[in-house]
């Protein structure tokens, strides 16, 4: 039995060239409302061949539409229509073809015959609604014939009451409050629930990059663009204290288990640990080519991650201060590193579109997550480490298994993913977007499953080729 496609692509347009002012604003509401788009223009770039690249967008696509117009009639119609031959199979239950009628020219041969979406009269909102619709992926069966998928919480989604987008959040371990930054300075506590803020912390003097709480709620932790880290007291709101130190931009901060040091990353490559009692500078880490952007411990405070705009990870020693390994194979800046339960492996998601999974003690890549159309903001694993949290810029997160590598789900937000984090039970995930706007999906099977180790469910060679 021939395996089923794998399609990189929700919907490739085929149009004319001429019709460019009438695709292109389609193309680009498509990808804006969560689609995988193949357009040329996105996909073709100076050397490609051209062809080569047109049958492998036909080939990953799932849905075709062909752009009908006066123009495509002309010279491009041989070609063009050649493409449909696949989506028009009746065999290939797989594929879709909708033809979209641009203008009122006379539509040719059999494609008369078939129902088109209309697109040249206006207002044409009922006509995206309907080509939208289509080009969605059919929603996956699960063994119990239920659908599968995961909707949306009951709860509605929480627009934080604030002018100024979030740069970046962090979720309380209790699941009732969020911290943010800001590009006016400023920390934000806010209630989950209502979206209300409930205190502003002021003290920085220029935007704010990262924000992370302290196990006990009561304290949080701040790094930001005016070169200082700074510690919290959440509920007055006061600044505790001050770490100096940095030459240039704070991007990244990080407290370990026992709250007793932080690592603080900054625009000069440049690592620096804390005594969070005496506020002394204990160490200075330098290695990196690039600025650092994220940081984590692992769980003994003996190691810690860095990824950076150098396109590598790092795996550095507390006590002496040198990097044990790097971890080579992203081609973008590294937004977020993350360890799995055991310490024995790590997740990394960068501006490459991609998520790899990679072994601590050979320091190999052995899997690599495909399909984000966006820089991965934020990388997490499952509590029972069966599956991969990823949010985009692209607007999804994506659910991964990690047995398989297949993307197993996905969840649509409303504006760029910039955090994504599992709640204190498991059974839902929160995600925070750019325009200040907090999610709740409803996740109730991935708590139910029981634990299982990673050299367990890993049974493909390192860096195999998966394209999702």
């Amino acid at each position: 039995m021939p395996q089923a496609p794998e399609f990189r692509y929700d919907v490739f347009l085929s149009h004319s060239t001429k019709d460019k002012a009438i695709v292109r604003p389609l193309a680009e509401r498509l990808r804006a409302d969560g689609l995988q788009v193949w357009f040329d223009e996105w996909e073709i770039q100076p050397g490609d061949s051209i062809p080569a690249k047109i049958e492998d967008g036909l080939e990953h696509s799932r849905v075709l539409v062909l752009c009908m117009s006066a123009n495509a009639f002309g010279s491009d119609w041989a070609q063009l229509e050649s493409y449909t031959f696949r989506f028009r199979d009746p065999l290939n239950k797989e594929r879709r073809f909708i033809p979209l009628r641009l203008d009122d020219a006379t539509i040719k041969g059999s494609l008369a015959q078939l129902l088109y979406i209309n697109w040249c009269t206006k207002p044409r909102e009922q006509a995206y609604v309907n080509l939208f619709d289509a080009c969605q992926p059919p929603v996956r069966q699960s063994q119990d014939g239920t659908q599968g998928g995961y909707k949306l919480n009951s709860y509605n989604p929480v627009k934080l009451d604030s002018k100024q987008n979030a740069l970046v959040y962090a979720f309380s371990p209790d699941d009732m409050r969020c911290l943010t930054g800001h590009s006016d300075y400023t920390v934000r506590v806010w209630d989950m629930e209502t979206g209300c803020c409930l205190r502003v912390l002021r003290g920085h003097t220029d935007q704010v990059w990262s924000v992370i709480w302290c196990t006990n709620h009561k304290y949080a932790l701040s790094g930001s663009w005016d070169n200082t880290v700074r510690l919290w007291d959440v509920d007055t709101g006061c600044c505790v204290c001050v770490f100096e130190g940095h030459t240039h931009l704070v991007w990244a901060v990080a407290l370990s288990a026992d709250q007793s040091r932080i690592l603080s990353a900054d625009h000069e490559n440049k690592i620096l640990l804390w005594d969070v009692k005496t506020e002394r500078c204990l160490r200075v880490f330098k290695g990196h080519k690039g600025p650092v952007k994220s940081l984590a411990w692992n769980a003994d405070g003996r190691h810690f991650l860095s990824g950076a705009d150098d396109n590598t990870v790092r795996l550095w020693d507390i006590k002496t201060g040198s990097c044990l390994r790097i971890f080579k194979g992203h081609t973008g800046s590294i937004g977020s590193v993350t360890w799995s339960a055991d310490q024995n492996h790590v997740l990394s998601g960068s501006d490459d579109k991609t998520v790899r999974l990679w072994d601590v003690a050979t320091g190999r890549c052995l899997r690599i997550f495909e399909g984000h159309n966006g820089s991965v903001t934020c990388v997490l694993w499952s509590a029972n480490g069966r599956y991969v949290l990823s949010g985009s810029l692209d607007k999804y997160v994506y659910v991964w298994d990690v047995a398989t590598g297949n993307l197993d789900h996905g969840l649509i937000g409303q504006d760029e993913i910039i955090s994504v984090v599992w709640s204190a039970d498991g059974s839902c995930v929160f995600t925070g977007d750019k325009k200040g706007c907090i999610q709740e999906w409803d996740m109730p099977g991935f708590c139910n499953e029981e634990s299982m180790p990673i050299t367990s469910m890993l049974t493909l060679p390192s860096e195999p080729n998966q394209v999702q």
